[in-house]
């Protein structure tokens, strides 16, 4: 009997409580135009009824026996850690990231398949997509795009500069979350390519060291992905600062220790330090608002919050918070001084408007 030939693409789901939105994440998959794929979906101990309805697309014969179902021993509440699991299961070439409450439309594995096999690509990176924001019960649909270059009009191959394509990067803030790409298997597994065990922000830091080592990075101008914004997200319900602090130790130091290992990165520490800060940039407004504006926090006080968390290990974390904590006491400065010299508008108006 011959040996069933792997699929193109892999696609892994991470799970977690997605009954309401799994059908349509499903579905999407069923109606793509390329049919050479597997799905892999990594169940962090739901406690509905997505186990019982991917188990039901997965009896579906239209999958031809590609659809299998991981479960988890425990929740871990890190949707990077289920990621890590699809990778070691995973058989395709490439491996593309889906997120259980979103979905994509039909032409997107084909179009993203056909673009890697063209230029030989470790990774291809598409527009970010459409954003379902959650108002009121239902969902409005946004086109969203942070990057601030100018859209390119065909697949590009990325400069093999490693420092020329942190600054693009940076200079044009290039999205980093997983699911706007498509990643050849065997680069990931040859580079050591995993997500962290964080709940914000893993996507950010395997993004960039697949940046980093991909030797044929392609930028291309397709869109596709639909990504939902509602009250249960992973990134909506993290209401203990101390959990995201250590997620932004942990992360931080992930990251560290993957560059350090890097040689250009040691013969050109600038670019580890961009790199870093980048990380840090992109997590500090996640930080600010949790500190300041869901704790109210003086200005100050957040150093005294800072010493009862990280006193464990301090000289090793202190250059770090000692910037963290820095940077957001300006930061919350700067909001006070705007919201004062709005006040003293709005009161000049109204004299006017008396005379």
């Amino acid at each position: 009997m011959a040996k069933e030939k792997n699929p193109a693409i892999s696609v892994i789901i991470p799970m977690y409580n997605a009954e309401k939105y799994l059908e349509e994440c499903l579905d999407s998959l069923l109606n793509q135009t390329m049919k050479d794929f597997e799905v892999i979906v990594v169940n962090d101990c739901s406690t509905d009824k997505s186990l019982e309805i991917a188990e039901r697309y997965m009896n579906n014969g239209k999958w031809q026996h590609r659809f299998a179902v991981i479960q988890m021993s425990k929740n871990c509440g890190r949707p990077g850690i289920a990621r890590n699991f699809g990778i070691d299961a995973a058989k395709g070439k490439y491996i593309y990231f889906l997120d259980s409450d979103d979905f994509i439309d039909e032409t997107v594995l084909e179009t993203l398949y056909f673009v890697a096999e063209k230029f030989n690509a470790d990774v291809v990176h598409a527009k970010l997509g459409f954003e379902y924001k959650e108002i009121d019960g239902k969902f409005q649909n946004a086109f969203i795009d942070m990057e601030t270059a100018d859209m390119i009009e065909e697949p590009t191959l990325e400069t093999s500069n490693i420092g020329k394509r942190i600054e693009t990067n940076i200079a044009y803030h290039y999205t980093l979350m997983v699911w706007s790409k498509i990643f050849r298997r065997e680069f990931l597994i040859e580079n050591d390519i995993k997500f962290p065990a964080i709940a914000c922000s893993e996507d950010h830091i395997f993004s960039t060291m697949a940046l980093i080592c991909a030797k044929n990075y392609v930028r291309m101008p397709f869109i596709g992905y639909h990504y939902r914004r509602h009250s249960g997200s992973v990134t909506r319900t993290k209401p203990f600062l101390d959990v995201l602090l250590l997620d932004l130790i942990e992360g931080f130091y992930f990251l560290d220790n993957f560059l350090q290992k890097q040689k250009f990165f040691t013969e050109n520490p600038t670019y580890r330090y961009l790199t870093l800060d980048n990380f840090y940039q992109m997590f500090a407004p996640l930080i600010s608002k949790n500190i300041f504006f869901k704790h109210d926090f003086e200005i100050g006080e957040a150093y005294n919050f800072y010493r009862e968390i990280f006193s464990i290990n301090p000289p090793k974390n202190l250059p770090l918070i000692s910037y963290l904590f820095a940077s957001t006491n300006i930061y919350k400065m700067l909001v006070q001084q705007q919201a004062t010299e709005i006040e003293q508008l709005k009161n000049a108006l109204s004299e006017l408007q008396k005379k």
